[in-house]
């Protein structure tokens, strides 16, 4: 069965969108084991919140925030006065994600689809920690970027493919995400579709062999 659900993921995500039946599908399973199969990416958690440069009092998204990992560390650096809004449609997630900030009064978790879900405030601040198929998705970033305050700064660290050449090292990136998005379109630029509301994102550091970056920009005044 395990060997049948890679092929059937491999295959299905030559999609051309996201597809949240599968993505739903797909975290149930992952969601026991989610945090111990991410610990490659945890430094790269990091640096995307330092990059987000968040001051006491502010609004924060964690768009897609999975199991929570970042939530505490989010709800120090905006401090009691400020709040965290964790998005996530997975209910298995959503659930890994409030046991993760309990004790966290300044953290609010939204069990909803990016598409759909409306923040109890405005953010000063959005990251994006390995989101693919929300930026994927112009239905999700539209509603997000609705609850954004202009000149508020983004902070985006995901999998993105490296130029033709790199074929080999592209087969290794895609075997490896094959659960953990639903559609391999726009991999090899995934945050173009972000500059229709950040025109300033920029591509600041490379790693894992240049298969995965970070980029930081501002959101435009409407």
């Amino acid at each position: 069965m395990s060997d049948r659900r890679t092929r059937v993921a491999w295959l299905a995500n030559f999609r051309d969108r996201p597809d949240r039946a599968a993505a739903l599908e797909r975290y149930a399973r992952l969601a026991p084991q989610y945090e111990g199969t991410t610990t490659r990416i945890r430094e790269v958690r990091a640096r995307a919140l330092d990059l987000l440069a968040l001051k006491p009092g502010e609004t924060v998204f964690d768009v897609a925030c999975g199991a929570g990992a970042i939530l505490l560390e989010l709800s120090s650096r905006v401090g009691p006065s400020g709040r965290v809004v964790g998005v996530e449609q997975s209910p298995a997630m959503a659930a890994l994600a409030t046991q993760a900030s309990v004790g966290c009064d300044n953290v609010c978790i939204l069990c909803e689809p990016a598409e759909s879900f409306q923040a109890p405030a405005q953010a000063d601040a959005v990251i994006f920690c390995y989101t693919h198929d929300v930026l994927q998705s112009p239905r999700a970033l539209e509603n997000l970027f609705a609850q954004v305050r202009p000149g508020a700064r983004v902070s985006v660290a995901g999998l993105c493919l490296l130029p033709p050449w790199g074929t080999p090292v592209n087969a290794w990136v895609l075997w490896g995400a094959r659960h953990y998005l639903t559609t391999w379109h726009g991999l090899r630029a995934p945050w173009m579709p972000l500059l229709d509301w950040c025109p300033d994102l920029r591509i600041v550091h490379r790693y894992h062999l240049g298969t995965g970056y970070h980029a930081v920009g501002t959101v435009r005044s409407r």
